[in-house]
């Protein structure tokens, strides 16, 4: 046992401290005569004992037991050893059941497993090997008692640097061994790199070069996608090493080009290295994209297309879901298109687009569109210069609603979230005056919001957001109720919104129940999610009650379906009195409505942002155009129709000018100035430009939209270096440096060097259990040995000195209190009593009074 202090600089307190006690101490005895040195003594020894806890003291003693911690590798080098790490964990725990034992897992995260499966719940084998990472989390765990970790791995490290961790900061008392597992050698074929040229011209011949690597000599297909789709393949022969092979392609289309080279080869070992990604940028016309639907074809693209302007239209089904397909545009408009058919994983990535590499958007209006269309709330009416809550606005008519929720155990995770979130954003949609009920249905309802008006709108959504998935699917119990709920109140308009992803159980007379609410005034609309739902029963349950049914194969379309079906409950949104707009302002405007407008006939309610321009206004005061600025891109909101809704502007003769200036208008105006892009061999990016830009400011985005974290150190005036936080795929860069030159450019993240086949490093293995202290292992029964003599375990001992300090100042206390025993006066002999201050106080008076009687 030793016996050792922590923090030994706080003891200087001591000499500061003990002074000032005595010091005060002479002085009083100086005053009042006080001789005893008992309690001076007292308060100095609470000082000390004080201090001396503040110091951390400890007891260091030899350690009877230590936790044992084992540390597997499961990342993607080590697929291939799943049987002999869980036979070697088996047998260690099996011999060690007195031990306490941890198992820990780990590849990118450490992951916490159980024991008792010895190994059998360990799967998966992805993401790169962070040895340094998973040995400060297994120290951790060990919560600072005398530990082992037994490293499972074949070391080969690819972040961090755990041998410097090992020589540095390495708890004491915690020692590593290193178990070494390899797995079999395999065949392997990857691409290595593919390089691709940043920028080109239409018609342009480009060399794209593929260098692919081999562990052998092998027979693969080598195959070019562009865009997804395969264009070019071929039989290729390869020899141990690089291999590097061209294709030329002349480039037909303008816009961000993706392309993408995947090598084949039967029984290849690593199946994640064989594809790479790249992109060119192709100049040329600005490229739009319109979506419409099939029942409202949009007649834009052609009013626009004679301007120059390279047209495409696509049905909003579909759309792209990744941003580099949007890159290959200028603009996006969507021509009365619902926000379902969309879904808000689409409307995140153009809104991605739009903000941070500057495409222009447009929203044209009709009966799908804005508020009626499902895009309250939504990254859509984030970016538009137009809000769709109307509010306060217009009259808008007593509403009731009653929303019926499946929360069966088939909607838990995603589905049921999103679902949540969809009621939740319904009822914002509401007055506080409004009528709102909320089911949840399994097997029987749940009445979370008794049907009444709103009130508090917050507190609505908290119990929404609430409920928890349940068991079976019964839904006739739950529509029931909703109609007996809303039967009798007294309002315009009362309407029930289903929504459920499963069969229901038999039995229920739906047509009945149709029936009596037809005559109160109940509609009902139904959304079935996902191919289990019973959707003949879903279509039939609308139709009886006179709502729309909805079929959406993805939870992600929920809240705009039930954001457009709350806004439909009020028909105000759509304005439909012929009328003849005001011309507000808007540079670049005037020339085409100098010599009047013809009359219009409808339009959809909205309310303009506040930093919006309106270019035409309603008489109500409502925008019919506005613009504004989103991030870098530019967003314009027409609020009528592209048809009959605008009524004689459809006829006018500059009618076509006016979309060839609304598209205009949302292009984007920046310069676009080549920069060169080089990654670095530690994996970060050079990014140089024109030295005439003193910063750069760079963003980057993957491919779903999402914007990602990059870190931008200058280097000198027009160069930077960036660090990616990013898996490998494709990422885009968006560079600017004076706010008016911006470039996109699409750069290719590689593999980690976790998915290239090599021999395990032994070496580092060994340096790191020789650096702990602990050993390399051959067999199982050694990881359960008993703790080394060396090992100490620490006691700490600051709580002991703090409870002798408190009880000396309680002492000193109670001496001041009630007086000093007699024995330890000074002067008085051992054996003494106490002496009270309250007594010498009374002998005092009494020696007066003596005196007094004395005198008379």
């Amino acid at each position: 046992m030793d016996f050792r202090i922590e923090h030994p600089a706080y003891l200087l307190l001591l000499l500061p401290v003990l002074g000032y006690l005595l010091w005060s101490w002479k002085r009083e005895r100086e005053k009042r005569g006080h001789k005893s040195l008992v309690l001076p003594a007292l308060r100095i020894s609470a000082s000390a004992l004080l201090i001396f806890a503040a110091a951390s003291p400890y007891l260091l003693m030899t350690a009877e037991k230590e936790q044992l911690i084992f540390l597997v590798d499961r990342s993607a080098s080590m697929e291939g050893t799943e049987e002999k790490t869980s036979a070697f964990l088996s047998e260690a725990i099996s011999k060690g059941q007195d031990r306490d034992i941890k198992v820990l897992s780990f590849a990118g995260e450490v992951t916490n497993e159980s024991p008792a499966s010895g190994g059998a719940d360990i799967n998966g084998n992805s993401g790169e090997s962070d040895l340094e990472g998973a040995l400060r989390y297994a120290a951790a765990a060990a919560a600072e008692s005398p530990a082992r970790i037994v490293l499972m791995s074949d070391g080969r490290e690819t972040r961090g640097n755990a041998i410097e961790y090992i020589r540095n900061q390495l708890p004491d008392g915690v020692t590593v061994d290193a178990a070494m597992f390899a797995p079999a050698d395999t065949e392997d074929v990857s691409v290595s790199s593919f390089s691709v040229p940043t920028t080109g011209r239409k018609g342009e011949s480009q060399q794209l070069e593929v260098t692919v690597r081999a562990t052998g000599p092998a027979e693969a297909r080598l195959v070019l996608f562009r865009n997804d789709q395969p264009v070019a393949e071929r039989d290729v022969k390869l020899s141990e090493g690089e291999n590097r092979f061209t294709f030329s392609e002349v480039q037909v289309e303008e816009g961000l080009v993706k392309y993408g080279a995947q090598v084949i080869m039967e029984g290849d070992g690593i199946q994640e290295n064989n594809r790479m990604i790249a992109a060119t940028e192709i100049e040329g016309p600005p490229r739009v994209l319109i979506a419409d639907t099939a029942e409202n074809p949009s007649p834009i693209g052609n009013m626009i297309g004679n301007s120059g302007i390279s047209v495409q239209t696509v049905h909003a089904e579909a759309l792209p879901q990744d941003l580099s397909s949007y890159l290959q545009f200028d603009a996006v408009i969507f021509d009365n298109v619902p926000g379902h058919r969309v879904g808000e994983e689409r409307m995140t990535v153009i809104e991605q687009a739009v903000k941070t590499f500057g495409l222009g958007f447009m929203m044209v209006g009709g009966e799908e569109s804005f508020g009626l269309g499902g895009y309250f709330r939504t990254p859509i009416e984030e970016m538009l210069p137009v809000d769709m809550d109307v509010t306060g606005k217009q009259i808008i008519p007593s509403l009731g609603l009653v929303i019926v929720l499946d929360r069966s155990s088939s909607m838990r995770g995603r589905k049921l979230d999103l679902a949540k979130e969809a009621a939740a954003r319904s009822v914002a949609l509401l007055r506080e005056e409004d009528t709102l009920g909320f089911i949840a249905f399994d097997d029987s309802p749940w009445e979370v919001i008794e049907t009444s008006p709103i009130g508090d709108p917050d507190e609505a959504s908290v119990k929404i957001m609430s409920v928890t998935p349940g068991g079976g699917t019964d839904i006739y119990p739950s529509v029931a109720l909703a109609y007996e709920r809303l039967r009798g109140l007294d309002l315009e308009r009362k309407h029930i919104i289903l929504l459920t992803d499963g069969m229901s159980a038999p039995g229920g007379d739906y047509a009945s129940l149709s029936e009596a609410g037809e005559a109160d005034g109940v509609t009902m609309s139904t959304v079935a999610i996902g191919s289990d739902a019973d959707r003949q029963l879903l279509r039939q349950l609308a139709d009886q009650a006179s709502g729309r049914y909805y079929e959406v194969t993805d939870a992600d379309s929920v809240p705009s379906i039930l954001s457009r079906e709350t806004a439909m409950l009020s028909r105000t949104y759509i304005v439909d009195q012929p009328f003849t707009p005001a011309v507000r302002g808007g540079t670049g405007w005037d020339a085409l409505f100098g010599t009047g407008l013809p009359q219009m006939n409808a339009y959809i309610a909205t309310t303009a942002k506040p930093a919006s321009e309106v270019i035409l206004e309603s008489p109500e005061e409502d925008p019919i155009i506005a613009e504004g600025r989103y991030g870098l891109g530019k967003t314009l909101a027409y609020t009528s129709g592209s048809g009959g809704w605008s009524g004689g502007l459809a006829s006018w003769d500059r009618w076509g000018e006016l979309w060839t200036t609304a598209a205009s208008r949302i292009l984007p105006q920046y310069r676009s100035e080549p920069f060169d892009i080089r990654r670095n061999t530690d994996g970060s990016y050079t990014v140089t430009g024109p030295d005439t830009m003193p910063f750069l400011d760079i963003a980057v985005a993957d491919e779903k939209g999402r914007e990602l974290g990059a870190t931008v150190e200058p280097v000198r005036p027009g160069t930077a270096r960036v660090r990616v936080e990013s898996g490998p795929g494709l990422v885009f860069f968006r560079i600017s440096g004076d706010g008016e030159t911006v470039t996109t450019a699409g750069i290719t993240i590689p593999y980690g060097d976790e998915y290239r086949p090599g021999p395990p490093d032994e070496e580092r293995l060994s340096a790191i259990a020789e650096l702990s202290g602990g050993r390399m292992l051959e067999a199982a029964e050694e990881a359960v040995r008993p703790p080394e003599s060396s090992k100490k375990d620490i006691l700490p001992a600051w709580d002991w000195f703090v409870l002798a300090a408190m009880l000396i100042f309680f002492s000193d206390i109670t001496l001041r209190r009630f007086g000093m025993p007699r024995s330890l006066k000074p002067g008085r002999s051992a054996g003494g009593k106490w002496e009270s201050a309250a007594h010498r106080e009374e002998t005092s008076v009494e020696k007066l009074l003596k005196a007094k009687r004395h005198d008379q």
